[in-house]
């Protein structure tokens, strides 16, 4: 099996990817982290020094609930951008916002740079590692015990790239891996919170499946597993996909942002 596998005003500069200021927010259908917005999902409320719509994880972290989404900037207004396909020349932000399908196609450079144009991060392994474990060394984000039906890690096709293009020749190229198409199947990529039962006690989603999420190795790590394998690469909390340098993405590739807690 073929192995699947922006800022802060220091933010990566980046071909192909422009960077939304970090302290502009005009007006925006979907408010990014800290925005103001009509929203009574107590889960996205503000959690002590942690930024709307992130936990706090101990005293040392505050980590997105949900995987990442992207905002772009047209005329002046941060828009929601589509989840499918690659970024092309927009400027955009990272978002947290439950029951939006996240964004793949990212690579872990994009990614950064993203979280840091909404005063985020990415987070690093042991970060990362600390939210899905927890203190207690958990296999899961949810516990010790695998659970069929609480993550979306159990794809019911044979692969998607194959199912996609009804074949296996010709497809393991960065154009056909980055097909918008690929994670518009079905029972493919998930809107966050599509699987509550995949959460940690702190409320956060979707670190096992659904989508890779990069971290912040210099050498390029995605981790969690995705929707149509969590499994080679290690169990659970333990899945690390080391093969590919941070530029890398394709359909599989997510992220989600950490930033430091404010006391």
């Amino acid at each position: 099996m073929i192995l699947l596998t922006l800022g802060l005003n220091c933010a990566p500069s980046l071909p192909g990817v422009k960077v939304g200021p970090a302290d502009t927010a005009p007006a925006s259908d979907s408010p990014a982290q800290g925005d103001g917005g009509d929203d009574s999902d107590d889960s996205d409320a503000p959690a002590g020094p942690c930024p709307k719509g992130m936990a706090l994880i101990g005293e040392a972290i505050c980590v997105d609930r949900v995987e990442l989404s992207l905002e772009v900037l047209v005329d002046g207004v941060w828009t929601p951008r589509a989840p499918y396909g690659p970024l092309s020349g927009e400027t955009v932000r990272a978002v947290a916002t439950p029951g939006l399908v996240p964004q793949g196609y990212i690579s872990g450079d994009e990614a950064e740079a993203a979280c840091a144009a909404s005063n985020k991060r990415l987070c690093t392994s042991e970060e990362w590692l600390l939210v899905c474990r927890g203190d207690e060394g958990r296999v899961y984000p949810y516990g010790d015990s695998y659970d069929l039906m609480a993550c979306n890690d159990t794809y019911g096709g044979g692969h998607p790239v194959v199912d996609y293009f009804g074949t296996s020749d010709g497809v393991w190229d960065t154009e056909h891996m980055n097909d918008p198409g690929i994670n518009q199947q079905p029972e493919s990529l998930a809107a966050s919170g599509d699987f509550p039962a995949c959460v940690t006690p702190e409320g956060v989603l979707d670190l096992h499946g659904n989508l890779h999420e990069w971290v912040s190795d210099a050498d390029g790590t995605f981790r969690g597993g995705f929707y149509a394998d969590a499994k080679i690469n290690g169990a659970g909390c333990e899945y690390r996909t080391t093969a590919h340098s941070r530029d890398y993405h394709d359909y599989s590739t997510g992220a989600r942002c950490c930033a430091d807690p404010s006391f």
